[in-house]
């Protein structure tokens, strides 16, 4: 062993309080390697397998970002290293590594530093602190000449000293709004979401995530002044690590280099009309966790199909643990502890891989080590995900399992969900609210849920679009044996290729619609249309007490329809409105028995029987809401709404010229007297369907603007009990929804070819 080399290092901070024989170890490990002066050791993005260290001379470290911009780091001479971050974390030299004079450097190869590390942890641990000051130094540097721009080295290294570092964990806030602004951050890595507070609730405004910054503007503003106190409420949706510049390190910044005050107004500006435009400020990609509710489940299958629709959508990946650490470069980097120094180094790979991507699909295998804890590996993807989806298997225990008690250990924001995958062949699901009803409270509630059938590669669409935040939501309005305009309305659709992801409505829209949640096919939906077709089989008039029907027939057929599945065991998610005449509200029926929610959307006053249901009486929702468009926009905020208004005229219409009072026995003789002159009188039916009509145009004009198109069908023609007439009805349907679906898609297209304010 060469004596100078190990009485070098062992005055070298890397080495004090270690065990003498680990430095005997590392001196012998040490090789000698000479550059002469301007000689370039590693280019930037090069793979090192080497630790260095400076034993004289002087090396410089050159990081070019984008645009050909370098910036040289402090250099490092006698007794400082390099090199920690291709050891520890497997990855490519971050700099380009130059000597600015004859140098001379100890250099420990990969295999003898992992020889090493196994032997004497305390040297990897020191290592691994050294990696954290330098890795966050080079975060610094990109980070602060991209905000501010070309900075001096003195000012830089000034800045460097005198910055603070802190970290967030997910969900925590960094401010709220009003409170005072004496601090800016700028985003190492990681992601923040401002909002602002508005009563009871907060409206997001957008997102920053590594190398934004945010709370810049309070700093512009004079010290204790009301601009000065901040106008959102900042929080972080993952773990996020800041820099922390205080004004007074800002002010002095300004005072030194006042250009930089010209980039950051430019980039407030940027910010601004971005949120003036309501342009999405997701800033990175969709992260979606995948858990088994066993574990002995696979996910690879699943995770294939999701991403390819999603692929439909935007460029995805799939990462689980061994695909992640062959694309990272270290064997067992996944199941790096989130404390341990290496760890940021992986969530700047990840935060770098989702800033390329619009959706990243975790697979999260294993989730549970030994101990039933998570594993780093669950932990860290559970920490980056925006969604976490549930997977469970038909025919599987319902009941929740130990990978989700340990799910409120997780540090996440995440929305958790629940996917129920069926057999190919399967016909509709069943059981659904067994598996819902235990995840709908406590700590971690599930907020939604999806069927698909595997090897459907439509019901993974529609999985990738509700995912996503872009489903196709149709409403179907009310309007009786008019409804059946519907059919045809779905006919275009599908000819469009215009796949609906949710589905709802009102009355004979709630009918329709509850068909093709179930995925009825439109002929299918013909038929049912045919058994509906002679009024004499469905219409079972009885004394008229309550309605003119005793509305069994119709129950006993749509019970034979349906069966006894609930409303969470469709295909398409449905809901139905009815109206509640014991509360005198709308009722939204999201779960609970299929055909006993229809039968209630349809009960139309006078002609069908109301409903009773736990104690209420519910009758037709097209008295409440008719086209419950305002319905589907509450459940698909962020995706396309289509509405289906059956337009008809009052079936109250005059002229009317009688008395205050009427008597029912005369207006009866009257109109069966052929030499009657008596005056036209509005019977019972007329009125109800007329105080419907009324309530339906006033309603729509409310909720109307909730659509982003609402097809209107001229069905004025045909009466609300022509059963019978449903081909005509149907053809109407298609003749006039493909007319509007063209000139609606001409005027998208036309919108989305108007240019933008960035692009001006």
């Amino acid at each position: 062993m060469d004596m100078d080399i190990l009485n070098f290092i062992a005055d070298l901070p890397l080495c004090h309080g270690l065990d003498p024989a680990a430095v005997q170890s590392l001196a012998a490990g040490l090789t000698i390697q000479e550059l002469p002066g301007g000689a370039e050791l590693l280019c930037q993005d090069d793979r090192s397998d080497a630790f260095y260290i400076v034993a004289s001379g002087e090396i410089c470290l050159q990081l070019t970002q984008t645009g050909d911009c370098s910036v040289a780091t402090q250099p490092l001479t006698h007794g400082q290293c390099f090199g920690e971050i291709s050891l520890l974390a497997g990855q490519s030299c971050s700099v380009a590594v130059f000597a600015n004079l004859p140098t001379r450097l100890l250099c420990l190869s990969r295999p003898a530093f992992d020889h090493l590390a196994e032997a004497y942890p305390g040297l990897a641990s020191r290592l691994a602190a050294a990696l954290l000051e330098r890795f966050q130094l080079l975060q610094a540097y990109l980070i602060l000449t991209r905000l501010f721009g070309s900075l001096d080295q003195a000012l830089l290294s000034d800045l460097q000293a005198q910055i603070e570092w802190r970290r967030l964990t997910s969900g925590e806030v960094l401010f709220r709004q009003d409170d005072p602004g004496d601090e800016m951050y700028l985003v190492a890595q990681g992601r923040l979401r401002f909002a602002v507070e508005e009563g009871a609730g907060a409206r997001d405004l957008g997102e920053v995530g590594a190398g934004e910054s945010i709370g810049e503007f309070a700093l512009l503003a004079e010290r204790g002044s009301p601009e000065s106190r901040r106008s959102a409420t900042v929080y972080a949706i993952r773990a996020t690590d800041l820099i922390v510049i205080t004004r007074a390190v800002f002010e002095g910044l300004l005072c030194q280099y006042p250009q930089a005050l010209l980039k950051l107004t430019h980039r407030i500006i940027r910010r601004q009309l971005r949120l003036g435009q309501q342009v999405s400020s997701r800033l990175g990609a969709m992260v979606i966790c995948l858990l088994p509710v066993h574990p002995t489940q696979s996910l690879d299958e699943f995770a294939r199909q999701l991403s390819d629709s999603l692929n439909g959508l935007g460029a995805s990946q799939t990462l689980d643990a061994a695909h992640f650490e062959r694309l990272f470069g270290k064997p067992g980097a996944a199941q790096t502890p989130l404390d341990h120094p290496a760890s940021p180094v992986i969530n700047a790979w990840l935060d770098e891989r989702e800033r390329q991507l619009q959706y990243v699909i975790y697979n999260v295998q294993p989730v549970l080590d030994p101990g039933g804890r998570l594993t780093p590996w669950a932990q860290r993807c559970l920490e980056d995900a925006d969604v976490i989806l549930l997977i469970g298997e038909e025919g599987a225990d319902p009941a929740p399992a130990a990978i989700e008690a340990a799910l409120p250990t997780a540090r996440t924001r995440a929305r958790l969900e629940l996917a129920l995958i069926h057999p190919a062949a399967c016909q509709f699901p069943s059981g659904t609210s067994a598996w819902l009803s235990p995840r709908r409270s406590g700590d971690f509630p599930v907020k939604a849920h999806y069927h698909a059938r595997q090897g459907n590669a439509a019901d993974f669409r529609r999985l990738a679009r509700r995912l996503a935040g872009c489903p196709l939501g149709l409403a179907l309005g009310g309007g009786g044996a008019r409804g059946w305009a519907h059919l045809g309305v779905i006919r275009a659709l599908e000819e469009r290729g215009l796949e609906v992801d949710w589905v709802g409505g009102a009355s004979m829209g709630a009918i329709m619609a509850a068909g093709y949640a179930l995925d009825w096919s439109t002929e299918r939906l013909r038929q049912f249309a045919e058994s509906f077709s002679d009024p004499k089989k469905l219409l079972d008039y009885t004394f008229p007490y309550a309605s003119i029907t005793t509305t069994r027939r119709i129950t006993e057929l749509l019970r034979g329809l349906i069966g006894d599945l609930d409303i969470e065991d469709t295909w398409r998610p449905f809901y139905c409105v009815s109206s509640n005449l014991t509360r005198g509200e709308e009722q939204l029926h999201l779960d609970g028995r299929l055909w006993k929610a229809v039968r209630a959307s349809m009960a139309f006053p006078g002609v069908f029987a109301p409903v009773s249901d736990g104690g209420c009486l519910l009758i037709d929702g097209g008295a409440a809401n008719n086209v419950p468009v305002d319905r589907m926009r509450e459940q698909c905020p962020t995706g396309t709404v289509i509405g289906v208004h059956l337009v008809t005229n009052s079936p109250v219409s005059g002229p009317y010229d009688f008395s205050p009072h009427l008597s029912g026995w005369r207006s009866l003789l009257g109109r069966l007297n052929p030499f009657s002159q008596s005056a036209k009188i509005p019977n019972l039916l007329d009125i109800l369907n007329g105080l419907v009509y009324s309530i339906t145009r006033y309603r729509l004009n409310e909720v109307g603007e909730c659509a982003d198109l609402l097809i209107r069908i001229p069905v004025e023609a045909f009466g609300l009990l022509e059963f019978d007439q449903y081909a005509q009805i149907i053809e109407l349907g298609y003749v006039t929804a493909k007319e509007q679906l063209a000139v609606y898609s001409q005027q998208a297209t036309a919108r989305s070819l108007k240019p933008t304010a960035d692009s001006q």
